[in-house]
């Protein structure tokens, strides 16, 4: 597999089976939930690996996946999206 040199996730992610949402009240959608975070508060760290893409809340979380389920102990930098390479994308520091 070769490795681009900054990974993206593919612009159609695979599909999956949604399902029906029968807890949150017409009231609860229309107060909105939703906000803006950063690193520091939500720490992002995505699996790389071609067509598995799962989020992990640390970088031990996803090196115990890779090891677990890819076989990988490798830290190959490229296979883990995170916070940091979508700002060094962006131009920030």
């Amino acid at each position: 597999m070769t490795h681009p040199a900054h990974w993206k996730l593919p612009s159609v992610l695979p599909p999956t089976p949604a399902l029906q949402d029968v807890n949150t009240t017409a009231e609860e959608v229309k107060a909105g939930h939703a906000r803006v975070t950063n690193a520091e508060e939500t720490p992002i760290f995505i699996c790389g690996v071609e067509d598995c893409y799962k989020l992990f809340p640390s970088r031990e979380r996803v090196m115990a996946h890779r090891k677990r389920d890819h076989d990988s102990e490798e830290e190959a930098q490229e296979e883990i999206i995170t916070w940091k390479m979508l700002e060094a994308d962006q131009g920030e520091t």
